[in-house]
Formats: C-alpha cells, structure tokens, sequence
C-alpha cells in the first residue's frame, strides 16, 4: 500500500512540475512576444520618421533647383534625388538587419531561458525518488512476510 501511495505522490509531483512548466513557458513567450512587438514598433516608428525626412529633403532640393532656376526633372536633378533614395534605401536596410538581429538575440535569450521540458526531467527526478519507494516497498514486504 505504501508502493502505491509513493507512486501516487510520484504522479502528483510530477504533474505539478509539469503545470509549473508549462505555465512558466507561456509566461516567457509572452514576454518574448512582447519584447518583439516593442522592438518592431520601435522600427515602425523610425522608418516613418525617415520616410517623411526623405520626402522634406527631396522637396527641399526641389525647392532649391527651382529657386536656381534649375530644371527639376531630368539629367544632374534626377541623379541628386536617385543618390538620396539610394541613401534613405541602404540605411533602411541596415536598419532592417539591425532589427533582425535584435529579435533574434531576444529569440536566443528567451531560448536559453525555457524550461526543460518533462522528458528531460523525469529521469533525473525519478532517481531521486527512486530510494524513497525502494524503501517504502521494503517496508511493506517485511510486515506482509513477518
């Protein structure tokens, strides 16, 4: 009888381990959705920030060719504004590998931070509990046999 009620506690811990886990894992993919959503609205953020400065600066080319009386279409004009574009590209896309990284490593840190799952557990928590139900077998046995 004492085998079964050990065995019985075993199966109690063992789920509540289990919940614990299990609770404890949607707590960090949680907080590692979040984290992520921060960090993609932050970028959201800044590329319109640098979308309406780009379009300030080429209207300010535009405004200064013409005060100068120079064409705003075509030939040297044309190959400013491209260059600016250019610039405003590149820079997004640093900015995108930047945010990439970021999430990743938050990604890596979330990953290292996860709980074992019950499989990786169990055997190591069976082997601590393995003497308490030899001996609680043993009991038994002896006072059925005497």
């Amino acid at each position: 009888m004492g085998a079964l009620t050990s065995l019985a506690t075993l199966g109690l811990e063992l789920a509540l381990a289990h919940k614990a886990r299990e609770d404890q894992k949607d707590l960090l993919k949680a907080q590692r959705r979040a984290e992520i959503r921060r960090i993609k609205l932050a970028e959201a953020e800044e590329r319109r920030r640098e979308q309406a400065a780009l379009a300030r600066r080429l209207a300010q080319e535009r405004a200064r060719a013409g005060a100068l009386g120079i064409a705003t279409t075509g030939g040297s004009f044309d190959a400013v504004l491209r260059g600016l574009e250019e610039e405003s590209r590149a820079l997004r896309e640093a900015q995108d590998r930047e945010t990439r990284a970021r999430i990743e490593l938050v990604r890596a840190r979330h990953a290292a931070r996860r709980p074992r799952s019950l499989l990786e557990d169990t055997p190591l928590r069976l082997l601590e509990l393995a003497p308490r139900l030899m001996d609680s077998g043993r009991a038994e046995r002896r006072s059925l046999l005497e």
